[in-house]
């Protein structure tokens, strides 16, 4: 698209012999500037720039009608993306100061030289270029996040619409789960040359010696940093045909590092490019198995997996071992499971559902606070995204995890003295207004954390302790016939009498008035 890109220039002079000898000069530099039309005065050029703006204006000063300072004064506040180049003669050269005010780029003397004349034509084609690659690039990154585009890109996005754009979406190693992949593409694609800079990969040369071309491309990095995006412009070939030669490149460029590519055999439009990326992403997610490199065609149907459980038997037998403080037990049993998923070759994102089961059953299982828990969680998650073999992640994973439940399994005497300290609280308070909120603040603990190991040290939440004790008042009270429902409910400390008359038949099986009048 870039590489194809014609400057347009406008060339506004009263002479027609001047004009016309610009314009010759002009088109003998280079076939990439455009002449798009002759103006002979500023009116004139602005009814030209009107229909087609060009890149470059290059004007007299000394005109009828319009001039060439009014015509530079109209371009600077109207039409910034224009460059302005004043061409007269020596005797204006005092009277044409005036212009630096309007952003002109450059100043010609009569008779135009060409040297001269190729010198500021090369420079702000280079300027040019490099601004309209910026903006491409800024769309294309605006469009795949969804984000909404600025009117200024009306013309950019004008060209991408009739764009063929094709997607190769791949990822060096693992993917990072803890952060979740949102398909956010960070705020500045890489071009080719810093993308052979940051990984000595020439993306250029792949595209010079394949048996296709490329109009143009740009290269996305995710948040991740791992993942990329590859967005091609016109490619010659079918998309199915050219990302083998993409793929065999990245494993020869990375031989220590696991490729996964997915590519979409149909062209993208620019209007629906986040949806295709959306696609792209989800099918990564979906397919990529640690220690495992792949080409992926989006087309390509999935394989069918069992769900992403624990085992009942599973289950169990990790609650059993956790109880009893038996880490080798453990460890074997997870080592298990580790060479069932590898030789399975269940999908990273399959793994990370089943290990957040696994963490979860240890949180209700050991005396660890959520500081501790996200801990454990975040080192879990850091070490199987790290790893390129399952089996080594497991082996690291149950270190990890029968070293939280050395450190956790028993409750801290001060927190089993604490604990005893509440229950006696709650049995001595239970008629008032008692919130977990309240409860955890009193004793400093997070009211999550609280619940949890008060659960598994009594057997029951602070909450169904109180809701128990009131209930047990509650049956004596409604025995009294001169005592209302609603006043017992208040009595009691409930904040209402329908939460009481659930509570109490949840408690009972039976609603008060039922309980009352057996």
């Amino acid at each position: 698209m870039m590489k194809n890109y014609k400057i347009k220039v406008l060339v506004v002079e009263d002479e027609n012999l001047l004009l016309k000898n610009i314009q010759k000069k002009i088109t003998a530099v280079s076939p990439d500037f455009q002449i798009i039309g002759e103006a002979y005065n500023g009116k004139e050029a602005l009814e030209i720039i009107r229909n087609i703006p060009p890149d470059i204006v290059f004007t007299d000063i000394k005109m009828p009608i319009m001039d060439g300072l009014e015509l530079a004064r109209i371009l600077y506040e109207d039409y910034p993306d224009i460059s302005t180049v004043i061409v007269s003669g020596y005797d204006d050269f005092e009277y044409a100061r005036t212009v630096l005010t309007y952003r002109v780029k450059d100043y010609l003397l009569k008779p135009v030289q060409p040297e001269q004349l190729k010198s500021i034509l090369f420079s702000l084609r280079d300027t040019i270029t490099d601004k309209k690659k910026a903006d491409v690039c800024s769309a294309l990154r605006r469009q795949l996040n969804a984000e909404s585009l600025p009117p200024s890109s009306d013309k950019i996005n004008g060209i991408l619409d009739h764009a063929d754009l094709s997607l190769f979406l791949f990822c060096l190693d693992n993917l990072k789960l803890r952060t979740q992949i949102q398909g956010h593409i960070s705020d500045a694609g890489i071009y080719s040359d810093m993308w052979a800079s940051r990984y000595d990969f020439s993306w250029d040369l792949l595209f010079k010696e394949a048996d296709f071309t490329v109009s143009d491309f740009w290269i996305f990095p995710y948040d991740s940093e791992n993942i990329f995006l590859l967005v091609t412009e016109g490619l010659s070939a079918a998309p199915e045909s050219a990302a083998p030669l993409i793929f065999r490149n990245l494993q020869h460029r990375f031989p220590s590092s696991f490729i996964n590519l997915v590519y979409d055999k149909h062209t993208a439009k620019f209007p629906h490019l986040q949806d295709s990326l959306q696609a792209l992403q989800n099918r990564l997610i979906s397919s990529l198995v640690i220690g495992k490199a792949s080409l992926i065609g989006l087309q390509e149907a999935e394989p069918v997996l069992p769900p992403a459980i624990l085992s009942k038997n599973s289950v169990s037998y990790f609650h059993t071992m956790t109880a009893s403080n038996n880490n080798a037990g453990f460890k074997t049993a997870l080592l298990q499971l580790f060479g069932e998923w590898k030789e399975n070759t269940y999908p990273q994102i399959w793994v990370h559902k089943v290990l957040m089961q696994l963490l979860s059953l240890l949180q209700q299982d050991l005396y660890i606070s959520d500081e501790d828990y996200e801990k454990m969680y975040r080192r879990v998650f850091e070490i199987l995204e790290a790893q390129n073999d399952l089996i080594s992640s497991g082996e690291k994973i149950a270190a990890e995890l029968t070293h939280w439940i050395s450190l956790t399994s028993a409750i801290p005497t001060d927190i089993e003295i604490t604990i005893e300290e509440l229950d006696t609280f709650i049995r001595l308070h239970y008629r008032e207004n008692l919130s977990l909120t309240d409860l955890a603040d009193k004793y400093h603990f997070n009211h999550s954390y609280l619940t949890r190991i008060f659960k598994k040290q009594k057997g029951q939440s602070p909450l169904k302790l109180i809701n128990s004790l009131r209930i047990e008042d509650a049956k004596e009270l409604l025995l009294n016939p001169e005592l209302s429902v609603r006043e017992i409910s208040e009595m009691l400390g409930f904040s209402d009498q329908h939460y009481f008359s659930r509570s109490f038949k949840n408690f009972t099986g039976l609603s008060p008035n039922e309980y009352r009048n057996m």
